[in-house]
């Protein structure tokens, strides 16, 4: 089957082959999630134990290496890390790539049960798939209104408890990130003397607490045609019951908690030094889920905030400051890459008009480039991808190689046409003179891409998108060169003519370009020896730039996302009212910096 000589003998069935192609791509745009950068899922899972008041060591030989011994046999396990600190532990486990997270989840979770037994006191492990889960893109900040007595980290269990939920419930959240605050819990302060005063101590007191501070189960008891279940309730609610606890009674004297200590709701001593702008607060991150639509994620979570400050923080006097989205960031990149592609598109008529000279070669070009981009989104919807900066840079690379396939066969179409030959005869004979050149040039771009593809480590799941988005726009412009141009050249130059562009000046600037280059290749070529020399001195010219002018290496490039995050690391020992005062000197110290906008 001749797919050129059909094209342009059926035109309708080409426009309606264009149109589906852009129908699909709209709606696969559409469908596709908007992310700031690709999804990169690194099978790792963090088991992190609490300890209170234990130190490194103790954590390390009681906790952690027992949990070592467990975990050390399950499948896939590439490496194990742990980590000790003041009341903590954590273990991170790396596992080889492309294992499935919720998998290891369930059997490290197995594993650990398989742990003998913890000291007292232990918390019970806290499993974590940090691999499945991507850094916060939504910041948070619970702070105080001016007036408000209390500190702003007295609130974690408010958060907890009747907000979190909340956020948590929003389509598209993972989980969130919630450091800063302290937890309310009861304070029982005991009073030494008194406790001397009636021969006491600590001991009896903490045992007393241990064995009241319990519910018991007592069976059922059968009553007539009815059994009742019998319980007795012994968990303290309130201070005034830990206070009436008994801690010595002999008939003449009956000592009890109240009369040795004092109790009363308190909060934990705080740990993290947490300060927004000169102010502290909780901080709060919200993590999205995989392939999740990051603008509309971020809409949703900001109703959800709006409807909490005004309906369940305001009578306590405490806010959510939204700090910070990724909705403007991911806006500009997706911004620029259009503009980007639309610059590219008219440099490309800018030339078309230059060189050729042809009103009729630019309208083609004009409608090619569009249907190749688009056409790109159906395939990239259809793989599962998402739209991002690394996929759009794809995209906006693909423009040139769309652009050079065009105008080689549009520039070919309009020498046979030069030549007097029919627009049916010369739309036919300029692609099937050029058409195994541009299928070479494809198939040679495709190969250099593809295998990115099916590479599964992390460089591979990162430059999948770009990979899959020049591939895709690389194959359709050889469908839109074979197709696509033929038939839209033959139908103008039918309609139209062969009506060049008058301009005098951009068409002998046109000649004069064209002159110049061919005599450069003349010279080139023109024996042994030049043409030695021009490989040798390209060589060495490539060279050098590479030696001299070598792009700084990172990761990803960073913009400018508005957002400063510093974490600093103390010193072991330093106390909480000195981070505290590192973190006003260093507020004060850039104080003067915030509201400058140069």
């Amino acid at each position: 089957m001749d797919i050129v000589k059909s094209s342009i003998e059926k035109p309708v069935s080409v426009i309606v082959a264009v149109i589906l192609v852009l129908i699909f791509g709209f709606i696969g745009l559409y469908r596709m999630p908007y992310q700031l950068s690709p999804t990169v899922i690194e099978p790792e899972i963090s088991v992190s134990t609490t300890w209170t008041g234990a130190t490194p060591y103790e954590v390390e030989r009681d906790v952690i290496e027992e949990q070592e011994k467990a975990l050390k046999g399950i499948p896939g396990l590439v490496s194990m890390e742990s980590s000790s600190y003041n009341g903590r532990g954590t273990i991170t486990l790396s596992f080889k790539i492309g294992t499935n997270v919720d998998d290891a989840l369930l059997r490290v979770s197995n594993k650990l049960n398989e742990v003998p037994s913890y000291p007292e006191n232990v918390e019970k492990p806290v499993l974590t798939a940090t691999g499945a889960a991507t850094s916060p893109v939504i910041w948070m900040v619970l702070k105080t209104r001016d007036g408000n007595p209390n500190p702003a980290r007295t609130y974690m269990t408010f958060l907890e408890n009747e907000v979190r939920q909340y956020l948590e419930r929003v389509e598209g959240v993972a989980d969130l990130f919630i450091r800063g605050g302290t937890e309310k819990e009861m304070h029982v302060v005991v009073r030494p003397a008194k406790l001397a005063a009636h021969g006491l101590t600590i001991t009896d007191v903490i045992n007393a607490l241990r064995a009241e501070n319990v519910n018991i189960s007592a069976g059922t008891m059968g009553v007539g045609r009815r059994d009742y279940r019998i319980r007795a309730v012994g968990e303290f609610r309130s201070p005034r019951e830990i206070a009436d606890v008994v801690l010595l009674s002999t008939g003449q004297r009956r000592v009890s908690i109240g009369d040795v200590a004092s109790v009363d709701f308190g909060y934990q001593t705080p740990v993290v030094a947490m300060i927004h702008n000169a102010k502290g607060g909780i901080a709060m991150g919200v993590l999205p889920e995989p392939e999740t639509n990051i603008l509309d994620l971020t809409d949703r979570a900001e109703k959800v905030v709006n409807w909490l400050n005004a309906e369940k923080l305001a009578p306590l006097d405490i806010y959510l400051d939204w700090v910070y989205d990724q909705r403007p960031y991911i806006t500009s990149a997706i911004d620029l890459v259009k503009t980007n592609i639309l610059i590219g598109g008219i440099l490309a008529v800018l030339v078309l008009l230059v060189f050729l000279r042809g009103i009729t070669s630019t309208i083609v070009v004009a409608t090619a480039i569009p249907i190749s981009i688009i056409g790109t989104f159906v395939f990239m919807d259809l793989f599962g991808r998402n739209l991002n900066v690394v996929s759009l840079a794809g995209i906006a690379f693909a423009v040139g190689m769309l652009v050079d396939n065009a105008i080689v066969v549009l520039e070919n179409i309009d020498r046979h046409r030069s030549m007097g030959k029919e627009p049916f005869q010369a739309a036919y004979d300029g692609v099937r003179e050029v058409w195994g050149a541009i299928l070479a040039s494809t198939v040679t771009t495709i190969a250099v891409f593809l295998p990115v593809v099916f590479v599964q480590e992390e460089a591979g799941q990162l430059f999948r998108d770009i990979a899959i988005a020049v591939t895709c726009a690389v194959s359709l412009s050889l469908f839109v060169s074979v197709s696509v141009i033929p038939m839209l050249s033959k139908q103008l130059f039918t309609i139209l003519g062969r009506r060049k562009f008058r301009a005098e000046k951009l068409t002998d600037l046109g000649t004069r370009l064209a002159g110049r280059i061919m005599s450069l290749v003349e010279l080139a070529i023109r024996d042994k020896r030049t043409r030695l020399i021009t490989i040798g001195g390209l060589t060495a010219f490539s060279v050098l730039l590479v030696l001299v002018l070598p792009p700084k290496a990172e990761y990803l490039p960073q913009g400018n996302r508005n957002l400063v995050i510093n974490l600093l690391i103390p010193p072991p020992g330093l106390s909480y009212e000195e981070r505290q005062e590192i973190g006003k000197n260093l507020f004060e110290t850039l104080g003067p910096h915030y509201e400058r906008k140069d």
